[in-house]
């Protein structure tokens, strides 16, 4: 049942893809649907652990995102002022480690620990994917 619910999800995806531009919504919305299947799969979630781990793994997305947005803004100002913001740049990546290590925490409490601990290692799998699967399309392209 599962291997079906997971090809229906991938059809879905893959026949909307083509009306979806890059940086759009439903793009974004695509990429977050891949990304939960990955995850699930790669972590080999049962329905219980799901259910108590995507509500803890979407606020750390948020909280990521936003840290993201922020540190990506102030590396913009400073750019623009002939100014390389070291400091600033620093100062979010500690709050990154620290958002990462409070997370983790929160994954302890809803994962057996092995399974948690594979959560960070999981989402770089998945970017290398992604970005492997640029670089096959691009090249395709000629």
């Amino acid at each position: 049942m599962k291997h079906y619910l997971v090809l229906i999800l991938s059809i879905l995806l893959l026949s909307t893809s083509t009306y979806a531009q890059p940086g759009s919504p439903e793009r974004h919305q695509q990429m977050e649907a891949l990304n939960a299947e990955f995850l699930t799969k790669n972590l080999n979630l049962n329905k219980q652990e799901a259910q108590s781990f995507w509500p803890v793994y979407n606020n750390y997305r948020r909280e990521m995102n936003n840290l993201f947005r922020a540190r990506h803004q102030v590396r913009k100002q400073a750019k623009e002022q002939g100014n390389p913001g070291l400091v600033d740049g620093l100062k979010y990546e500690t709050q990154i480690l620290e958002t990462k290590k409070r997370y983790l925490k929160q994954f302890y409490e809803v994962l057996p620990k092995a399974k948690a601990d594979l959560v960070y290692s999981t989402e770089r799998e998945f970017r290398e994917h992604l970005i492997n699967q640029l670089k096959e399309r691009r090249e395709n392209r000629g």
